[in-house]
C-alpha cells in the first residue's frame, strides 16, 4: 500500500539481533590508517553489504515484502515469471484491468531489467517469497561496488588521504543510510537508483573518454530499466549540472561529452519501449498534474529535514518519551529516519578544519545545498514545480533525498581531513552509534508492512481461500471490490486485501479483475470508465451503480465485517452469497507476530 497509510507498531528485538550493528565491525575492522588496493576495498564493502543483508533477513525474512512491494509488484512479478516459464511474454498481464494489459505502455511498470526477469523466475518455486529481497540484494550490490571504486578512484587521482576503515564506513552509509528506502521501502526500483548513482559520476569524471561514455551508457540504461522514473529524472539533471561542473573544473568539455553521449546513446537505444512509455503516459490522469496543495503536501520542513538527518532514528523514542505512544505525530512524510544518515556528524571535521577546498568539493557542496532546498519545497519552489510540464505529475521528496545522500557521502570522501584529527575517530563512532542506538526501539522500517496479508500469503491460507472461490468464478467473470469509505477508516489495516482481490493480488492468485492498484495505467486501456474511489483498486459503494451500468455482469466482493470476518460476492445486483465457509475452510485467522515465509513450500 502507499505511503500514509497504517504503519503497525512492534518491537524488533534485543540490540544484538540489528543487522547494523554490523557496520561498526565492517567499518572498523579495516585499519583506521592504512591503505591498501581496489580489490581489498571492494572485498570489505561488497562483504560488509552481504553480512549486513543476510543478518537483516535472519532478523526478519522477506522484509523487502511490505508496502508496495508486496500489494503491487510481488504479484505483477510472480505473473511475469508464470509467463516466462509458459512461453509467453511477460509484459502483459491477464488478470489485471480485465485482462491484455500492455506493461510496455505503463510509466510505472519498471519490469524489463535482467534482473528482474531472472528473479521473477523463482515465481512457484519453494523460494518465491524471497523473490523482492534477491532484486534488492542485486540492487544493493551494484550500489556497494559503485560507490567503493568511485572513492578509490578519487583517493588515486586525488591524492586523498583517507584510510580504508573510513572508506569503507563511508560506503556502508551510503548504502544503507537511507533506513526507510533500502531497509523495508516502499519501492524496490529506488535502490537501482542508488546503484546508478556513484557509476555514472565515475563515468563523468573518467580521463578516458570511451570508458566514461561506455560507463554513463551503461548506468542509463540500468535506471531507466529498473529505476524510479522520477528520481531518474532528478538525478539525470543534478549530475547534468556535475558535469557542467567538472568540465568549467577541467577546463575540458570531456566530462560533459561522456556524460551527453552516453545518455544520447541510451535513450536511441531504449527509443521503442519509451516512446511507448511516453505515448501511454499521455493517456494517463498523471499527465494533467497534481494540485499546487498537493505538491508541498509531502514536502519535508526545514527543522524535521535537519533533525531527520543528524538524530532521525531518535524521533520515535524522543515521541514515546513525551507521552505519544500512539505515534499519532509521525505520520508520513515525518517518519523517523527517513533521511538519516550513519556518518552525518562527521560533516563537522570535513566542513570545519583546516583545509584546502577543491573545485570537486565545492561542486558536491553545492548540489548538496540545493537539494536541501528542494527537499524542504519552500512555496516558491512548489510553484514553480507545479508549472513545469513534466515535473508537476512528481510530489514524493525520496528521490531528492537520494540524491542528496550521494552527494553527502561524496563530500565525506573528498573532504577527509589531510591530518586527521585526533577527534576523528571519536566523532566517527559518536555519529554511528547516534544512528544505531534507537533501532531496537523504533517499528518495522516501512511506510505499511501489512502484517495480515503477509500472514495470508505465507501460511498459503490467502491461496487456499481463492482455490476454494475460484470455481463459482466463469472463465471470462472478471471481479470488483466494494469498501464503504467510513469503514475503510476505521479498520483499514484489519482489512485483508489479498482476500479482497484488491491491489494487484489478482495476478497473484489468477483472478481476473477489473481495477489494479496502478497510478499510471493508460486511461485508454482501462476497461471501465469509472476510476475506483481508492487507489488500491476497489470502489466506493455510491460508484457501484456507475460500474453496473458499465459492467452488469461483474462479480462484487464485499467485506462486512473484520471481527469475525466476513465476505460476500454477488453478481451485479443480485442475491449475495456469503464466502464465510470458503474462510473457514481456508483457516484464515489474523497473526499473533509479524510472519515469516515457510521454509519447505
Amino acid at each position: 500500500m502507499g505511503p500514509g497509510a497504517f504503519c503497525g507498531t512492534i518491537p524488533i528485538g534485543n540490540f544484538a539481533r540489528q543487522p547494523l550493528l554490523l557496520l561498526v565491525v565492517s567499518a572498523f575492522f579495516p585499519s583506521l590508517s592504512g591503505r591498501s588496493n581496489l580489490k581489498t576495498l571492494l572485498r570489505w564493502t561488497i562483504g560488509g553489504c552481504l553480512a549486513i543483508f543476510i543478518l537483516l533477513e535472519l532478523w526478519r525474512p522477506c522484509y523487502f515484502l511490505t508496502d508496495d512491494n508486496l500489494d503491487a509488484s510481488f504479484p505483477v512479478f510472480t505473473e511475469m515469471g508464470r509467463n516466462m516459464k509458459a512461453g509467453h511474454t511477460p509484459f502483459v498481464s491477464e488478470f489485471l484491468f480485465g485482462g491484455g494489459y500492455n506493461y510496455l505502455r505503463d510509466f510505472s511498470a519498471t519490469q524489463w531489467h535482467p534482473f528482474f526477469l531472472v528473479s521473477t523466475l523463482l515465481a512457484d518455486t519453494p523460494a518465491r517469497f524471497w523473490m523482492i529481497d534477491v532484486m534488492a540484494l542485486l540492487f544493493l550490490l551494484v550500489a556497494a561496488a559503485g560507490i567503493a571504486v568511485l572513492a578509490h578512484s578519487l583517493r588515486e587521482e586525488l591524492s586523498l588521504k583517507i584510510p580504508d576503515g573510513y572508506l569503507v564506513f563511508y560506503c556502508l552509509s551510503y548504502v544503507f543510510s537511507a533506513y526507510v528506502l533500502t531497509v523495508g521501502p516502499s519501492w524496490v526500483n529506488f535502490l537501482a537508483n542508488l546503484g546508478a548513482l556513484p557509476w555514472l559520476t565515475l563515468g563523468i569524471l573518467d580521463r578516458k573518454t570511451l570508458r566514461g561514455t561506455l560507463l554513463v551508457l551503461l548506468f542509463t540504461v540500468h535506471e531507466i530499466l529498473a529505476g524510479y522514473a522520477p528520481l531518474t529524472l532528478s538525478g539525470g539533471l543534478c549530475l547534468t549540472l556535475f558535469a557542467l561542473g567538472v568540465a568549467r573544473w577541467r577546463r575540458s568539455i570531456q566530462p560533459l561529452f561522456c556524460w551527453g553521449a552516453g545518455n544520447l546513446i541510451a535513450l536511441l537505444i531504449l527509443s521503442p519501449l519509451l516512446l511507448s512509455i511516453l505515448d501511454g503516459f499521455a493517456h494517463t490522469v498523471r499527465m494533467l498534474g497534481y494540485s499546487l496543495a498537493d505538491s508541498t503536501l509531502y514536502s519535508i520542513p526545514a527543522p524535521t529535514f535537519f533533525f531527520s538527518f543528524f538524530i532521525g532514528n531518535w524521533t520515535e523514542p524522543v515521541t514515546i518519551w513525551q507521552g505519544d505512544r500512539a505515534l499519532q505525530t509521525l505520520e508520513f512524510p515525518c517518519l523517523s529516519s527517513i533521511l538519516a544518515c550513519a556518518a552525518a556528524w562527521c560533516l563537522i571535521p570535513a566542513l570545519f578544519v583546516p583545509g584546502r577546498w577543491r573545485p570537486l568539493d565545492k561542486i558536491c557542496a553545492v548540489l548538496a545545498g540545493v537539494l536541501v532546498v528542494t527537499i524542504i519545497r519552500p512555496e516558491w519552489l512548489a510553484t514553480a514545480i507545479y508549472h513545469l510540464p513534466f515535473f508537476r505529475s512528481m510530489r514524493w521528496p525520496f528521490r531528492e533525498g537520494v540524491i542528496f545522500l550521494f552527494f553527502v557521502h561524496l563530500f565525506l570522501i573528498l573532504r577527509f581531513p589531510e591530518r586527521m584529527p585526533r577527534w576523528q575517530p571519536a566523532i566517527t563512532l559518536f555519529s554511528l552509534a547516534i544512528f544505531l542506538l534507537p533501532l531496537p526501539f523504533i517499528r518495522v522500517p516501512t511506510f505499511n508492512p501489512l502484517f495480515l496479508d503477509r500472514q495470508l500469503l505465507f501460511s498459503g491460507q490467502a491461496e487456499r481461500f481463492w482455490a476454494a472461490v475460484k470455481p463459482q468464478l466463469g472463465a471470462t467473470d472478471d471481479v470488483a471490490t466494494v469498501i464503504d469509505w467510513p469503514y475503510w477508516q476505521a479498520h483499514a489495516k484489519d482489512i485483508p486485501y489479498t482476500l479482497l482481490d484488491t491491489a494487484n493480488y489478482p495476478a497473484f492468485f489468477q483472478v481476473r479483475c477489473i481495477s489494479a492498484y496502478d497510478p499510471t495505467a493508460p486511461t485508454d486501456q482501462l476497461p471501465l470508465k469509472t476510476s475506483p474511489g481508492y487507489w488500491f483498486g476497489a470502489f466506493r459503494p455510491d460508484q457501484v451503480n456507475q460500474i453496473l451500468a458499465e459492467r452488469p455482469d461483474l462479480r462484487l466482493l464485499r467485506i462486512e465485517n473484520v471481527a469475525p470476518l466476513k465476505i460476500t460476492m454477488s453478481t451485479g445486483a443480485g442475491p449475495e452469497i456469503d464466502l464465510t465457509p470458503y474462510l473457514q475452510a481456508a483457516r484464515v485467522k489474523a497473526p499473533d507476530s509479524d510472519p515469516v515465509p515457510p521454509s519447505g513450500h
